[in-house]
């Protein structure tokens, strides 16, 4: 449903698609990727030396891998977690109320997985770049929401997304200066 379908008083919702593609190739890519230099850490029999300006014997090139093992490694286990974190949600979508918008947090790691923004609140609505929209960017007071265009289903392109978000704001504006 489009949003000049509903009245201004109703939710009106917005589909999302959930970022498991990305999430579970990039945590399958740190996989191997530590998996490889862990197997470089323990079969190493040389010093490595960087773009000429760094230096290692073989034991300094040992940990140098076995480092990049582990950060690759925890890399690959934040995609996991923040896929299972996703998949907690029962909905995942976009929610546009009277006088508030709700939306999944970018920071699936963290305590939030919903975060609820007061209309009155929302300072602007961007696409970011402008030229070719790949986020929508919601500035608050003091923070920003941001939605990749990746995540909206067919139906709801970034600019209707952000045409109903900043009809929504103005509405309540508008209800905000007649109430006094």
């Amino acid at each position: 449903m489009k949003p000049n379908d509903r009245a201004a008083g109703d939710s009106l919702e917005i589909p999302l698609r959930r970022p498991y593609a990305e999430l579970v190739l990039s945590a399958l890519f740190f996989a191997v990727c530590a998996a490889v230099l862990a197997y470089r850490a323990h079969t190493n029999d040389r010093g490595l030396i960087l773009n000429g300006i760094l230096h290692f014997e073989p034991g300094g090139a040992d940990v140098f891998y076995a480092v990049l093992a582990i950060l690759s490694g925890v890399f690959s286990a934040f995609g996991v977690l923040a896929a299972a974190r996703f998949a907690a949600l029962k909905e995942f979508r976009i929610v546009l109320g009277p006088r508030s918008i709700t939306l999944p947090s970018m920071r699936p790691l963290q305590g939030a997985r919903e975060v609820t923004v007061p209309l009155d609140r929302i300072e602007a609505v961007e696409l970011q770049p402008p030229a070719k929209p790949i986020t929508l960017v919601i500035r608050e007071d003091d923070r920003s929401h941001s939605i990749p265009q990746r995540w909206l289903t067919k139906g709801w392109p970034a600019e209707e997304v952000s045409g109903a978000i900043m009809a929504r704001v103005r509405g309540a504006q508008a209800g905000r200066r007649a109430g006094g």
